[in-house]
């Protein structure tokens, strides 16, 4: 059993590692937000630590076997606020990394972005393939992602960093603040509006990954007791699917959650288009005997399941 401290522990990705982890090691989490108890609750027998704690090499817990670094800006907060964006995503990495060091932590996992390679993704990506980071976000998560490589490569901690794809599931609770993610955005709007609305053709090409599988890929990198043999990994689904072909499957589990046929809206006057092809290679990981099940339609049953059980139907017409 480990002493796993989780920065960003209470949010999307975060949350369900720290329920998911703290039924096999003792598990401490972070959050830059307050923490109710009964948000507490929710994440199971975990601890919850302040997050200005960590950024004090004084306070910074001695204790701590391995650090699972989740806490940044999402994608609109650092457009919104870029400085911030450096400031959290960037600095606070450096920080928390630098103060792991000093208290003896054995390991630092850091979860970076697969649009560190650039947007939109396309053609075959491989972990050597040329980052050409757009997007604040990327490019903050970029600039984090050396500082743990050269600590790594100079032997003072061993690193890993996961450039994540688009991840999709439900969350521990529904205040988390990523219903702007695809899928999630879509199975939302199946609840609240009984129809689901693309902003595009959906012709686009995606790499989804649920978050049981990356619950499934932390565990047993933890368990394992040999390091990984590289510093860098791409965590993904290992294939891509359509835009559309996410949102129609959507539309078939909400017959058997929901009990509804429910519409497709796509935008007036669309239509498909041939777009590149994507390839986001998972084989790093698939070679080091880590199993991705890509049970697409389990993880949609659950998140609408969460949906339906946590929003309501928007209200339309007169009383």
């Amino acid at each position: 059993m480990s002493r796993i401290l989780i920065t960003g522990g209470f949010g999307f990705v975060g949350g369900r590692l720290t329920r998911r982890l703290s039924e096999e090691h003792e598990v401490w989490a972070s959050s830059r937000n307050i923490v109710s108890d009964t948000l507490l609750r929710l994440h199971g027998n975990v601890r919850r630590i302040d997050h200005a704690t960590l950024l004090d090499r004084e306070t910074f817990p001695a204790f701590i076997d391995t650090v699972i670094h989740l806490a940044a800006l999402n994608e609109v907060d650092c457009v919104k606020y870029p400085s911030e964006a450096i400031r959290v995503n960037v600095d606070e990495t450096r920080i928390v990394l630098e103060n792991s060091i000093s208290q003896g932590v054995e390991r630092f996992i850091y979860f970076s972005t697969a649009h560190i390679y650039g947007a939109p993704l396309r053609g075959t990506i491989t972990e050597e393939t040329l980052p050409v980071p757009t997007h604040p976000y990327a490019i903050t998560h970029r600039a984090a992602e050396d500082y743990v490589v050269a600590a790594s490569k100079q032997n003072k901690i061993r690193g890993t960093v996961l450039r994540l794809s688009n991840s999709f599931g439900a969350p521990v609770s529904p205040h988390v603040n990523r219903w702007t993610l695809l899928a999630n955005d879509l199975c939302r709007q199946a609840v609240e509006k009984g129809s689901l609305t693309l902003l595009s053709n959906g012709s686009q090409f995606r790499d989804f990954i649920s978050l049981t599988d990356v619950e499934e890929v932390i565990s047993r990198m933890l368990m394992l007791s040999r390091p990984p043999e590289h510093l860098i990994y791409n965590l993904g689904a290992g294939l891509s699917m359509r835009v559309i072909d996410m949102a129609d499957a959507i539309i078939r589990t909400a017959v058997q959650v929901l009990h509804k046929n429910l519409p497709l809206v796509l935008p007036a006057g669309s239509a498909p288009s041939a777009e590149p092809e994507l390839v986001f290679s998972i084989e790093r990981l698939l070679s080091e005997g880590y199993l991705i099940r890509n049970d697409v339609s389990l993880e949609l049953e659950k998140l609408l399941q969460f949906c339906a059980e946590n929003f309501r139907p928007a209200m339309t017409g007169n009383k």
